[in-house]
């Protein structure tokens, strides 16, 4: 029998348990980037910024100024060494977001006509592109690899619409870079100067949203109108925002793909198959609930999807594990290299099919051109989206619009997906899909699991407030019961959760910590809670290396049963036809998971939504590599410096937070310091003592949990907002319900 319990207990061993592993403190010499400020002295204080002093927080006595209004903290230590702060000064952002000075040349508006004329014509360019790969059956076949990876996402409507459109203004930048000779900083920095607004593309900006209840208890369903002068913010079908500049090539949108000396960069898979491999190292104080969690709240707030075709097929890159010819090579493919490869090459593939993301574009005064932007198909809040949906229509049809209950199927499991039974690869086990608020619920057994638990406390809570409430409606119901449950999936996330991966002192300097009693009110209305596209696209994804590949089972009867995660990505047959979800729940507090370090399983590595009809699968290191690139983040050494790490000048510059055996490995794939990878440089680092990550992740995810709590408008333990609970509720969520409570 399944428990609430089983949500509420500690998740893991002690959050005094102090993680096992080598590290040490950051370097002293402050970093600089665009838009950064070096550390001022001010009577002997060392002023920086928040995430450059936590390692020292019992030191910190006061608050100081950095200049134009920006807080910071006195440091004790010298310059950069960590990130803290104390009382109201943790309020503030951490990162400013990235900019770049870069004026514009005049500009004729004949010629710029005719440069806005390529971002009309690009939805007929691509028409045709895809009709004729349509035609020729170049397409990816969708119970392939590839197909299952594609077909793991659902993309929304509203995210079709606004990459379509996003696409145009960027394809129209591009051409402005041509036609006037732009310098990179100009086409990236200075068209962002340059509003869509008045323009023949000026149709295609998204629109405000306009707020017709401000003070409603309850949030929106798109995560629009929590921030009221800018109600867009956290809104699902939005920009990521970023803290460091965007690397691409042309300063707008083609992948990052030169080192510094101008050379090709090291291909993804070779970088994937040197450095993160697969050694067996299973966590001595940290179980499976800790892994799944991560996933779980990563569905809850980040999916940057890669598009279909206009008719929902799926884009082939690599048609039979070669390189599409050029006549048939889709403009958004950016296929990974696997020529020679040692594991996919006796397969006769030299070809990993790869899709560049989707797109975005702010609304109002921020449509601009400019570099493009990855867009969040999610709301970017933490407010249960991952069990409600991210739309209105999403949540409506999650629900059974009575008693304000949620959809369930058989044996009270999830909702079957009501298209057929969807496109997951349960359909070839004679099992159909199940659906949920983010379509990855069927990604893999104990996500699918969690979804459940969610569903169920939902129904359960709805249940016991109908029997103190008989005539409330079924939208009283099913909002009481939203906004409760919110609260607890907060409540669990930053009272256990979150202390385990950025450890208890950073909790204290990030000022996340919810409280014991009483409300807070650190509420930033200034805040953009947007995720960074650096914690989307690399940092949050520390989860994968804890990952097992081998899971364990455990029955009623004590006894346990062995699978392998390969043959159980995007099918939920195990819970579905075997009625093993309770024996899948078990292992949340049995099983433990793998150590953070830069071993990954090869159910993961080379076996990614591997189906009955492969031997292999995708590899989601290859994948995570070429993502970032296609993304144009940062590099590792920039965030060494925005993070208050020495600038490394030499591989053995990085031994300060990377073990020698690994900087060997990069030394080994990486010509420069410089070219390597921010996801593969956080991952290889050592852990912070007292957290999971290592001094970039932990300074990035901080960075964004943060801005999550205080920029929340409905944040759970708030005092004074139309949304607040009492004081009872506020401090512990996990009430036993009355009706004195909402």
């Amino acid at each position: 029998m399944l428990l609430w319990w089983l949500l509420v207990v500690v998740l893991v061993a002690p959050l005094d348990a102090q993680v096992k592993f080598p590290g040490s403190r950051p370097g002293s010499r402050p970093g600089s980037r665009p838009g950064s400020r070096p550390p001022a002295q001010q009577g002997g204080c060392n002023c920086v910024f928040l995430v450059r002093c936590a390692l020292y927080l019992d030191q910190i006595q006061q608050g100081c100024d950095l200049g134009g209004g920006v807080a910071g903290v006195c440091c004790p230590v010298s310059a950069a060494a960590a990130g803290s702060s104390t009382g109201s000064v943790t309020t503030r952002r951490i990162f400013s977001p990235a900019s770049v000075s870069a004026s514009l040349p005049s500009m004729d508006s004949a010629k710029m006509a005719q440069s806005f004329s390529a971002g009309l014509n690009f939805a007929n360019t691509i028409n045709q592109i895809e009709k004729n790969l349509i035609q020729n059956s170049v397409v990816l076949p969708v119970f392939s690899p590839a197909g299952q990876h594609l077909r793991v996402f659902i993309i929304d409507e509203g995210a079709k619409i606004m990459d379509r459109n996003a696409m145009a203004i960027i394809t129209a930048s591009k051409q402005l870079v041509d036609d006037f000779t732009l310098t990179r900083n100009q086409g990236s920095f200075g068209l962002r100067n340059m509003p869509v607004s008045g323009t023949s593309l000026e149709s295609l900006c998204p629109q405000v949203p306009t707020c017709p209840n401000p003070n409603s208890k309850y949030r929106t369903a798109d995560g629009s109108c929590n921030n009221l002068a800018n109600p867009i913010w956290g809104k699902s079908n939005t920009p990521n925002q970023r803290i460091l500049p965007p690397t691409y090539d042309d300063g707008v949108f083609e992948p990052r793909s030169r080192a510094v000396d101008g050379a090709p960069l090291p291909n993804a898979r070779r970088i994937s198959s040197n450095v993160l491999l697969d050694v067996n190292q299973p966590d001595e104080s940290y179980t499976s609930s800790l892994m799944v969690w991560a996933q779980f709240i990563d569905h809850e707030f980040a999916h940057v999807p890669f598009p279909t075709m206009d008719n929902g097929e799926g884009i082939q890159c690599c048609p039979n594990g070669t390189l599409v010819a050029p006549a048939f090579r889709h403009p958004r493919c950016l296929p990974i290299d696997l020529t020679g490869d040692p594991f996919y090459g006796p397969q006769g593939r030299t070809c990993m099919n790869f899709v560049r993301s989707m797109v975005a574009v702010g609304a109002g005064s921020e449509c601009v051109f400019g570099y493009a932007e990855q867009l969040n198909q999610l709301t970017h809040w933490i407010d249960g989206s991952v069990i409600y949906g991210s739309t209105a229509d999403q949540m409506r049809n999650l629900r059974a619009l009575r008693n304000g209950l949620m959809k369930i199927s058989g044996n009270n499991l999830l909702p079957i997906n009501s298209n057929q039974g969807g496109d997951c690869e349960a359909r070839e086990r004679g099992a159909l899909c199940f659906t949920a608020g983010d379509s990855r619920v069927n990604e893999q057994p104990s996500l699918t699991g969690l979804h459940t638990l969610w569903v169920r406390q939902h129904n359960r809570v709805a249940g016991e407030l109908q029997k103190l409430n008989p005539q409330w409606s079924d939208e009283a119901v099913f909002q009481e019961t939203r906004r409760i449950i919110i609260a607890q999936e907060q409540h669990i996330i930053f009272n256990e959760w979150l202390p385990i991966i950025i450890g208890k002192d950073f909790m204290k300097a990030f000022g996340l910590n919810t409280l014991s009693s009483g409300f807070s009110n650190d509420y930033n209305p200034g805040i953009n809670p947007n995720m960074n596209n650096e914690f989307s696209a690399a940092a949050f994804r520390f989860g994968h290396t804890l990952v097992q590949g081998t899971l364990r089972l455990f029955k009623t009867n004590g006894g346990v049963d062995t699978i392998r995660l390969r043959d159980h990505f995007n099918s939920p047959h195990l819970i579905e036809l075997e009625n093993r979800l309770d024996d899948i729940v078990r292992s949340f507090t049995q099983l433990a998971i793998q150590k953070f370090d830069s071993f990954i399983t090869q159910d993961l590595s080379n076996h990614l939504f591997q189906t009955p009809r492969f031997n292999s699968g995708m590899d989601l290191m290859s994948l995570n590599i070429q993502r970032g690139r296609d993304h144009g983040i940062g590099t590792y050494n920039n965030f060494r410096e925005i993070c208050g790490l020495p600038r490394a000048r030499t591989f053995n510059d990085l031994t300060d937070q990377i073990n020698p055996e690994n900087v060997q490995k990069l030394a080994r794939v990486y010509k420069s310091v410089d070219d390597i990878d921010f996801f593969v440089g956080g991952i290889t680092e050592r852990s912070v003592p007292g957290s999971l990550l290592g001094w970039t992740f932990l300074c990035v995810v901080g960075d964004q949990f943060a801005r999550l709590k205080k920029a929340d408008r409905y944040f759970y333990d708030l005092a004074g907002q139309p949304g607040s609970f009492n004081d009872s509720v506020a401090t512990d969520p996990s009430f036993l319900l009355g009706q004195d409570h909402v």
